[in-house]
């Protein structure tokens, strides 16, 4: 096995390892938790439901928020429901997927060309995903909203 090949293998071992791992996890198992830490941390009982700062000051849901439940969907296939949560969140679970299917790929050893080529769609792809999310965040405000 030449170097180049054993170094693309350990990427795509870490790949999988990541994607794998964040997919198992699912998004909102780590959002509970975060709410845990930060009760135990602020001293309370329980947690308390999170608001960010923008929906704390506006009311309005920020570009971020449903971004988690979206990835929880999107992690266990559940894909309308994901773009409906948020359409980061969901593009965000369809590249893991798509990323530890390559890197899955790659150590069965169809090469690494699956998982450079991945790569490169997911990151020619993640401007679009932002510019989409944009769009929607915007479009789902009521007028004057953030005056």
């Amino acid at each position: 096995m030449r170097v180049r090949d054993a170094a693309g293998r350990g990427l795509a071992a870490f790949v999988l390892v990541v994607c794998g791992g964040a997919l198992w996890l699912g998004g909102a198992g780590s959002l509970q938790a975060a709410q845990r830490m930060e009760a135990v941390s602020l001293g309370r009982g329980e947690p308390a439901p999170y608001v960010c700062s923008f929906r704390r000051q506006t009311g309005q849901p920020c570009l971020g928020c449903g971004g988690t439940e979206a990835f929880g969907h999107a992690s266990r296939g559940r894909w309308n429901a994901a773009a409906a949560a948020n359409p980061l969140g969901a593009f965000t679970g369809l590249a893991a997927w798509a990323l530890a299917a390559a890197s899955l790929l790659t150590l069965t050893g169809a090469g690494v060309e699956w998982l450079r080529r991945m790569g490169a769609v997911v990151l020619v792809l993640l401007p679009v995903a932002f510019m989409v999310n944009a769009v929607v965040w915007w479009m789902s405000l009521p007028p004057g909203a953030l005056r």
